[in-house]
């Protein structure tokens, strides 16, 4: 198998959801994931939670082992923080945001349904559910680095140093324009050649007016 056949399998085992990008939603909120697959869940302000939930018990855990992201409040944009789950087998894996009143507003999401347990059955039993918990911490998955918001920042580090560098670059041209101007002047040989030219046309004038005064007194 080639390195890029290789990339290709691993990035189509990877499944990205978004944690409330549009309001309280999963998107997507229903996945189809192999055995051994990886769903992240990337997380956007609105203080956000991914945890496992029963068919029959929404908004609650199904045990207390069930998996728990924690809550991720970014001010902005997109968290730096991925909740990855590792799905291990084909059965329902019910979740909802454990954030007061949002599994009842219908923020919840499936992987692998089947059967007759379908989601818009879970978002209905989820709208009349009593309460909501979630774990006391977080478990059942991993939470990292978001690459994507690494991988951003990094760029725009970069590109801020080029700027930098491109002012100080035209600043030491300006610098060096700024010294020629000041530097310029008429040539020093030239203007003592001037001056000496100067010298000898006096000496000349001095002399004749000499010869002609001694002829008059004579």
């Amino acid at each position: 198998m080639t390195s890029s056949s290789t990339a290709a399998l691993v990035s189509s085992n990877i499944h990205k959801v978004d944690v409330g990008e549009d309001g309280l939603t999963f998107d997507p909120d229903t996945l189809h994931v192999s055995p051994g697959g990886k769903v992240e869940f990337h997380f956007y302000p609105g203080n956000h939670s991914v945890a496992q939930a029963a068919f029959d018990n929404p908004c609650h855990p199904m045990s207390t082992s069930s998996f728990f992201s924690g809550f991720h409040a970014p001010t902005h944009d997109e968290s730096s923080t991925v909740f990855t789950l590792t799905v291990n087998d084909t059965d329902p894996i019910w979740f909802y945001c454990g954030q007061v009143g949002h599994c009842q507003a219908g923020m919840v999401g499936v992987i692998n349904p089947s059967g007759a347990n379908t989601l818009d059955s879970f978002k209905n039993a989820a709208s009349n559910a009593d309460g909501i918990t979630v774990p006391s911490a977080v478990q059942g998955g991993v939470l990292g680095k978001n690459d994507e918001t690494e991988s951003s920042t990094s760029s725009g580090a970069s590109t801020g140093t080029a700027s930098s560098t491109e002012t100080e670059s035209s600043t030491s041209s300006g610098a060096s324009t700024g010294t020629a101007s000041s530097t310029e002047s008429p040539s020093p040989s030239a203007a003592n050649a001037g001056a000496k030219s100067h010298s000898v046309i006096d000496m000349s004038c001095v002399l004749v007016l000499s010869f002609l005064m001694g002829l008059l007194l004579m």
